[in-house]
């Protein structure tokens, strides 16, 4: 079993960050059960595109769960949640800030019941400010937080993003501070609220960025600075088959591994000069387009020198590397047929992740539940009646 194996969550978060940060809980071991509104569930049920009945996405971010169907609105469904929270470690939910505490259900009255209780709330712009109430997604928070300004070309139109930074590291921010927060509990037997948020987290992402600013005034932008376009060793090249190739090579012992590549050993002592920047980007696009990628892919193996190929996402999950580090699992689903998800990033020497089932079908697991509960509260009964009863 994984090394969270004796940890139990309540999710009810929704699409992404949330729910990303709870598979990862489970991929370790941990017992996950999705609380999910009956009927509707989780949005990303919807999504395309589709595996049988099941919406790919959602199974890629809900694998090794289980799913509990309540509506929180109703009072008994409130109470059966409560009755959860007992047996929780951790509960996860990514509402605005308010509406669990209008249904009853917020950390003041989870820890009325369960004092260890971890509550991590992952909000857009946290619970203070005039940001509080308004809706957005990534692209919103990255924009306000500044990080949409560092993407594109100079002097062009910003470009969106293609990772959704804002969600991802929000997810594992959190995993991060609910670990934390089971530590204290452990050791304090004293539980707490965890509050993230998404545009907090998009200001946090950049502090090359933040201490550049906060140091000398210097506001980045794509294209002004090291990490996004002005340096030659740090740039986006087109091969002559219209493909990419990036080079990284920012210290100067790569740089002069890149210039023997490329053919271009004289090229090596102008990095030392700024001015020398923007003919070493000319030299630097001409020479690379003089070639193929996979000519350049050839030609750089075994160099070290940060030259790699801008490969698309099928190439990627291709890749010799991706295959040997096992990042892509073969699953055989006797239901579903044979299909592929992405593999574990964390690798555990004694306590490995695993798949230990697919993701949920709404309500799938609400009946196995309902009766561990109904069995722990007789239990409970009757362990009162021994010590009532004299003996």
């Amino acid at each position: 079993m994984g090394p969270l194996q004796d940890i139990r969550v309540l999710d009810l978060s929704r699409l992404l960050p949330g729910p990303f940060c709870t598979r990862m809980f489970a991929d370790m071991g941990a017992e996950v059960i999705k609380i999910e509104e009956p009927l509707k569930g989780d949005y990303a049920r919807d999504f395309v595109p589709r595996r049988g009945d099941f919406a790919c996405w959602f199974m890629e971010v809900n694998r090794n769960k289980k799913s509990v169907a309540l509506d929180l609105k109703q009072e008994t469904d409130r109470a059966v949640f409560l009755e959860l929270v007992k047996t929780a470690d951790v509960v996860m939910e990514s509402f605005r800030p308010g509406v669990l505490q209008k249904l009853g259900v917020d950390f003041a009255r989870a820890k009325q019941v369960n004092p260890k209780i971890v509550y991590c709330s992952i909000t857009g712009y946290g619970t203070q400010g005039p940001l509080v109430k308004q809706a957005d997604h990534d692209i919103g928070y990255q924009s306000l937080a500044g990080l949409i300004s560092l993407s594109g070309e100079k002097d062009g139109k910003p470009s969106i993003p293609g990772v959704l930074a804002a969600d991802m590291q929000a997810s594992a921010m959190a995993g991060m501070a609910i670990l934390a927060a089971l530590r204290h509990a452990d050791r304090t037997g004293e539980g707490q609220e965890i509050s993230l948020s998404l545009f907090d987290t998009c200001l946090a992402l950049v502090p090359g960025v933040s201490a550049t600013y906060f140091g000398n005034g210097f506001v980045n932008m794509r294209g002004n600075n090291w990490l996004s376009g002005a340096n030659p060793n740090y740039n986006v090249y087109r091969t002559k088959d219209g493909r990419y190739m990036s080079a990284g090579c920012l210290e100067e012992k790569f740089w002069k591994n890149l210039c023997r590549v490329l053919g271009r050993p004289d090229l090596a002592e102008a990095i030392r000069d700024e001015a020398n920047y923007p003919r070493l980007k000319a030299e630097l696009g001409a020479v690379i387009g003089e070639k193929t990628m996979a000519e350049w892919v050839e030609l750089a193996n075994g160099s070290d020198a940060c030259f790699a190929p801008v490969l698309n996402y099928d190439e990627a999950v291709a890749t010799e590397q991706a295959t040997a580090d096992e990042m892509v699992l073969e699953v055989e689903d006797a239901e579903l047929g044979n299909y592929k998800t992405m593999g574990f990033v964390t690798k555990f020497s004694a306590t490995p992740c695993r798949l230990y089932r697919r993701a949920p079908r709404l309500g799938e697991h609400t009946e196995e539940i309902l009766r561990e509960l109904r069995d722990r509260c007789q239990t409970a009964r009757d362990n009162t009646e021994d010590v009532e009863t004299p003996k």
